[in-house]
């Protein structure tokens, strides 16, 4: 008959595809039993969205199980269901903090990561992470921005910062400072016209780096560009950290609101908060009358806050000054240039300010 302590032993030789330590240190084993026919029943902690990892991992449990316990029978669950071949692994996805994946973490220095997230892609979320940024530093709060759009990196254009590179401190990650900011972004790794051509394994190790390794020191606010979509980088992120809240970029059409329904079912799964819902390209205002077109429709995105009861955190128009702004490498900063669009995003960071002061009172 195995024994359950040692079934136990036997499962931290596994590690989680990525990672450095074991499914067991990661807080991914839910529980291990025997039943009294030896037939083993382990289950697991859903880990990933990506079903080739988890039957890989399946593989390497019952691989090392069997050698070390002579168990022959074993199944192995995530969230209550058995784990097959191209199965689904939503199901398991978010009942809480008790069900995250692994241990939420902080990290050290840091007093609030807010990522700011969008259902699909284009919706103007990196130009809404830089400029909440800084905006929250003109504020007097010592600020980081971290870029986690892997495959899309943006944010080192965006402040000017193309031609940096990322800088080690022992096995960290040392931050590239740029208008007050600390700024890591993996497009400083990479050349100008260099994509990133990895998968499975190869992103979550490289997440874990950018997540786990990189010497912040002293911040107040961590501001995380995230991709779009619901996918390994975002579930990972409200799964591992411990996640102050998260700010949603949308635009008025009733597409970008159905995938930001799904990008908020998501957080809702993972139980963590969110802080409010930014509209962009709100309305159009002609750079020479000052005249206002709702070009995408009119009001969704305070409606859709409304819908799922959270704050409206404002609409930013769509204006030539924002593609101006980030070709030129800087946030929204020349108040004598376009003061009203300054004070969008001025109103932005006080309004999430007082948000994260309300809900870590």
């Amino acid at each position: 008959m195995p024994d359950k302590d040692e079934i136990l032993s036997s499962l931290k030789e596994v590690n989680y595809p990525g990672f450095s330590k074991d499914i067991v240190t990661l807080g991914a084993v839910n529980t291990v039993s025997v039943e009294e026919n030896g037939h083993v029943v382990i289950d697991m902690k859903t880990i990933s969205a990506d079903p080739d990892i988890l039957d890989r991992l399946v593989e390497d449990i019952n691989a090392v199980v069997r050698d070390k316990t002579g168990a022959v029978n074993i199944d192995v669950l995530f969230g209550g269901a058995p784990q097959s071949s191209g199965a689904s692994c939503g199901s398991g996805h978010g009942q809480g903090h008790d069900e995250s994946p692994f241990k939420r973490n902080k990290i050290p220095g840091v007093k609030h990561i807010v990522p700011v997230v969008s259902g699909k892609g284009g919706v103007g979320k990196s130009t809404v992470s830089v400029n909440l940024a800084y905006g929250l530093s003109q504020l007097g709060h010592k600020v980081g921005l971290l870029d986690l759009d892997l495959f899309g990196p943006s944010i080192h254009r965006m402040l000017g910062t193309k031609n940096a590179r990322l800088a080690m401190v022992g096995d960290m990650i040392d931050p590239h400072e740029q208008w007050g900011l600390k700024v890591v972004s993996i497009g400083m790794a990479m050349g100008e016209n260099e994509a990133l051509i990895i998968r499975g394994p190869m992103v979550m190790k490289l997440l874990n780096q950018l997540m786990n390794e990189v010497q912040w020191g002293e911040l107040d606010y961590l501001i995380v560009d995230m991709p779009p979509g619901t996918g390994d980088v975002p579930l990972s992120l409200v799964q591992n950290l411990d996640i102050t809240g998260a700010v949603v970029v949308t635009t008025p059409q009733d597409i970008s609101l159905i995938d930001v329904r799904r990008a908020v079912q998501m957080f809702k799964k993972t139980d963590t908060r969110i802080l409010g819902v930014v509209e962009n390209m709100s309305y159009y205002r002609c750079d020479k009358c000052g005249d206002i077109a709702h070009l995408f429709g009119h009001g969704g995105g305070e409606r859709e806050s409304a819908a799922i009861g959270v704050p409206f955190l404002g609409g930013v128009p769509l204006v030539k000054t924002i593609c101006e702004a980030a070709e030129a490498g800087s946030p929204i900063v020349d108040r004598e240039q376009d003061p009203q669009l300054a004070d969008v995003f001025d109103k932005l960071a006080r309004k999430t300010d007082k948000l994260v002061g309300a809900v870590t009172a």
